[in-house]
């Protein structure tokens, strides 16, 4: 079987833990007997029931002027869970890394235990740390009951001569009480620096919330500017969209316009071909005159015989100049109308070229509304990304802010620990100084 546990008349191994009241060391309990009760952890059935009777009894060791202390293979934080759930007063060391367990040669050997946690061991160690007993359980349930630990120490006598025992210890104590000083001063040192960089950050966040507030004023009122700039722009389209009505109307009488000029220029057409349709009778007649002139000619020559012939031939030249003549005023009054439907047309057609001028007119006059209205929006969106810049520098201010106060925040939990550093060393120590009062007064 393989050895197990520190031979008794051995010193004990230092050792340096943070437990449930604080860094525990073995060098604090020079000159005071201490117990040493060695767990597997608190969640083992054996060592829950073996924890809180020796909570019962933790007073009379006090009394006898013996420390107890725990040790086990666990975490400090399910320590400490358990501690505060059942209110358990003296300390528990965590030694997560087993290190202290292997070094008291109680680390188990048992393949099977994936923890490799330590064989449920008891230690009495006397003021000189030296190993006065020593008890490693067969099992998980064979351990020492309170009581028979308070007998052990008895039967041992590892509590020093009452006689001896204030010139003894009072040394230890003052020391300790230094030491605990000492941890006051440094903390108190730790506590004043923080401060005053809590008050220095608290500074840097007033004054970045200082410039967050002017950066917003800028903001709001850069906001209203520009709002006020997009209700021109507004009123620019709406005066826009009415001239385009306009526009619209415009383009609607110059369609009438055109139509009319089409229909009299039909008309003109139609009198035209009127008017040929006379110039071909015209033609005719001439025609006709030519002939009858050429035989009034011939017929004259024969006047002298036939004079009767010559005035048939006459009558005709007559009817045929009153109908040339007839012609002719008819072509005169087409003309005339021709005339005036020509004048009534070019009247349409400068009310067409006056109509498109004011059209060129007014596009011209919206076109220089739309390239403002483009350019305004233009500087409102660069306007925007200064904006956005601002934003930006806002966002990192507060970030900044945010990080001073997780700053504070980390201090303020260093302070606490350190207070609850000083605070259970002050209780420790009062607890040995009643100790040595009470021997103080029995002495």
């Amino acid at each position: 079987m393989a050895k197990k546990g520190l031979s008794i008349g051995k010193k004990a191994v230092p050792f340096k833990l943070n437990s449930t009241q604080g860094i525990r060391t073995l060098d604090e309990y020079i000159g005071k007997p201490l117990v040493i009760i060695f767990l597997r952890g608190t969640w083992c059935h054996n060592c829950r029931k073996q924890i809180p009777e020796l909570n019962q009894f933790h007073e009379k060791f006090l009394q006898k002027g013996v420390n107890l202390i725990a040790i086990a293979g666990q975490n400090l934080e399910n320590i400490q869970n358990y501690v505060h759930a059942n209110g358990i007063t003296f300390p528990i060391l965590s030694d997560e890394t087993r290190e202290v367990i292997k070094s008291y040669e109680i680390f188990s050997p048992i393949k099977w235990d994936s923890f490799r946690i330590a064989i449920p061991s008891t230690y009495i160690i006397d003021e000189k740390q030296t190993i006065r007993y020593s008890y490693i359980g067969e099992n998980q349930g064979d351990r020492p009951s309170a009581k028979q630990i308070l007998e052990v120490i008895d039967s041992l006598s590892v509590v020093p001569d009452s006689s001896n025992l204030f010139e003894e210890e009072l040394p230890v104590f003052l020391s300790n009480m230094k030491s605990t000083l000492d941890h006051v001063s440094q903390s108190a040192s730790f506590v004043t620096r923080s401060v005053e960089n809590n008050l220095n950050h608290i500074d840097d966040i007033k004054k970045d919330s200082q410039a967050n507030f002017e950066v917003l004023n800028e903001f709001v009122s850069a906001y209203h500017t520009k709002y006020e700039e997009l209700n021109q722009y507004s009123d620019k389209l709406n005066h826009s969209s009415l001239e385009m009505n306009e526009i619209q109307q415009m383009n609607d009488m110059l369609s009438d316009n055109i139509r009319m000029t089409r229909e009299r220029m039909t008309e003109l057409v139609a009198m035209t071909n009127e008017v040929n349709e006379m110039s071909g009778v015209i033609a005719r007649i001439s025609n006709q005159t030519k002939i009858l002139a050429l035989n009034a000619s011939i017929e004259a020559a024969r006047a002298g015989e036939h004079g009767k012939g010559f005035a048939v031939v006459a009558k005709e030249v007559t009817l045929l100049a009153n109908g040339t003549e007839e012609s002719a005023r008819n072509i005169t009054a087409q003309l005339a109308a021709i005339e005036e439907k020509i004048s009534e047309s070019f009247a349409s057609f400068t009310s067409f070229e006056q109509t498109m001028t004011t059209v060129r007119e007014k596009i011209s006059a919206n076109s220089t509304d739309v390239l403002d209205i483009s350019s305004g929006v233009r500087r409102i969106a660069d306007d925007s990304q200064l904006l956005g810049n601002e934003l930006d520098q806002i966002k990192e201010s507060q970030q900044k802010a945010q990080n001073s106060l997780n700053e504070i925040q980390e201090v303020e939990t260093t302070i606490n620990k350190e207070v609850n550093e000083i605070f259970q060393d002050m209780q420790f120590n009062v607890q040995q100084l009643n100790v040595i009062d009470e021997r103080s007064k029995r002495k």
